[in-house]
């Protein structure tokens, strides 16, 4: 076992890492399509090599963890990442699809809701909405679509929508 994890557990970490990092990137500047489903796929991949990493190199992740600075550093990020994880998950259940329930409910209910109805609780008039959304390059049909509905009709992510009516100007 340990010739084994000797010679394919950094190799596996390397090149999952890439595969995470280049599928990431893309993702993140609007590249869709199958893309989520392999990054999602190299990520799994990604945690076995990370698990097979992590136990043949046990004895050295010990050790760079004997400064304190270290200790607190992984510390600190470990309770930042936690953060982040547990402030993404969708509270108190899901109502269709990938709804968050919880703190997030009241910004799905407002996201279907038509923007004759929505844009006022954004503090805007819905041609106001509208006009903003336009001049982002975000297509709307009518004032009776939702905000949902132009997110998936323009391929444009809800919280994109948001900040674009959320923004001064």
């Amino acid at each position: 076992m340990d010739a084994f994890l000797r010679r394919y557990a950094t190799p596996l970490s390397l090149v999952t890492g890439i595969g995470i990092s280049i599928t990431g990137i893309l993702m993140f500047f609007g590249v869709r399509g199958e893309l989520g489903d392999i990054h999602e796929w190299l990520g799994w991949a990604f945690v076995v090599a990370l698990l097979m990493h992590i136990v043949r190199n046990w004895r050295g992740l010990l050790g760079m963890l004997q400064p304190r600075i270290n200790k607190a550093l992984v510390g600190v990020l470990g309770i930042a990442l936690t953060v982040l994880v547990v402030t993404s998950l969708p509270l108190g259940g899901q109502s269709g699809g990938n709804r968050a329930g919880g703190p997030w409910a009241a910004l799905h209910r407002v996201a279907d809701a038509p923007i004759t109805a929505s844009a006022p609780a954004l503090g805007l008039t819905s041609d106001q909405a509208i006009a903003k959304l336009k001049a982002k390059g975000i297509a709307v049909e009518n004032p009776q679509q939702s905000l949902n509905e132009v997110a998936e009709k323009t391929d444009v992510e809800l919280p994109r929508i948001f900040a674009a009516l959320m923004t001064e100007g």
